[in-house]
């Protein structure tokens, strides 16, 4: 055994030292790492628990009421035939809650199924060559019932087209503009006060689409910003919550909104409102044949038949 230095020694003891400190260090690291994981899974569990129990009211609330209205409505037909008396104002009254209470429902379905598609990946893209005027007045269309039973106006403002011989034409996924521009408009109306307006803005700028949808509602402070788009995340959370929602809106809205390379912002005022506002860059995807989305809906036209 070859005998070795005090030295020699102190230098052996010194490496083995420090190789310790090392593990020690990465060790702290790697632990620090876990709890921090833990807490992030631990406020995930708890966001998704929220969010169960916040979209099983969603859903069960408007079926209930579809399900009593519908109820009610039968019973008046029934006892209009049998006294042969109709109150048309009844029957409309009715036909136009079941119809809220259902758009509501569809819409939150909707989005929990594009929700689903999103975490599974398995969203894929429809390109067409797209109307943007009339997608974008077709969906707001939609919406109209649901603004004027909050007494909001919905004004629509449109410039795709810079001149008279350019069409306002876009290659896009149509119904991945839809859904974004649903849920803002849904968001805008849905935190809107009682006899407010709602402005929804579109136009064409090089080769890039910018829509925004502006309201005059709750607003919100600067840091709300950053979390609206988590999903399941919230600004009002509880019984105490005063408007509908469930947390995935606005994280579809993003992640889609992502998914067609383009980017989405919010400018805020607490008490004042909100700007939302998106740039879509056009698709360089090839169409197959002559694709062409007026509304949402794709038309083949071929080119040999005559119509």
């Amino acid at each position: 055994m070859k005998d070795i230095t005090d030295a020699e020694l102190i230098e052996e003891l010194r490496k083995r030292f420090q190789e310790k400190e090392r593990a020690l260090y990465d060790l702290r690291m790697m632990t620090k790492k876990l709890e921090s994981l833990n807490k992030k899974l631990q406020e995930s569990e708890s966001l998704k628990s929220n969010f169960l129990s916040n979209i099983k009211n969603e859903i069960n609330n408007p079926l209930t009421s579809i399900l009593g209205l519908s109820e009610q409505l039968i019973k008046k037909a029934v006892k209009a035939v049998v006294t042969n008396k109709l109150n048309p104002e009844d029957i409309a009254a009715m036909a136009k809650l079941i119809h809220e209470e259902a758009f509501g429902l569809d819409f939150q379905l909707r989005n929990i199924f594009i929700a689903a598609e999103l975490e599974a990946g398995e969203t894929n893209l429809g390109i067409s060559t797209i109307d943007c005027l009339s997608l974008v007045n077709t969906t707001i269309e939609t919406f109209k019932s649901m603004a004027e039973g909050k007494g909001i106006t919905l004004n629509f403002i449109h410039e795709c087209s810079n001149g008279e011989d350019e069409e306002p034409f876009f290659k896009t996924d149509p119904e991945k503009l839809q859904v974004i521009l649903a849920n803002l408009l849904s968001n805008a109306i849905e935190f809107s006060g009682e006899g407010t307006e709602v402005e929804a803005r579109v136009w064409k700028e090089s080769n890039e689409l910018r829509l925004t949808v502006k309201d005059h509602g709750v607003g919100m402070d600067e840091r709300d910003r950053i979390v609206i788009f988590d999903r399941f995340k919230q600004l009002e959370t509880g019984s105490t919550k005063t408007h509908k929602g469930h947390g995935l809106g606005l994280s579809i809205t993003k992640a889609i909104v992502e998914l067609l390379n383009g980017e989405i912002t919010v400018a805020s005022t607490k008490g004042k409102g909100s700007i939302f506002s998106l740039t879509i860059p056009e698709s360089n995807i090839e169409v197959s044949g002559d694709t062409f989305s007026a509304n949402g809906n794709e038309f083949l036209f071929d080119e040999e038949k005559e119509f």
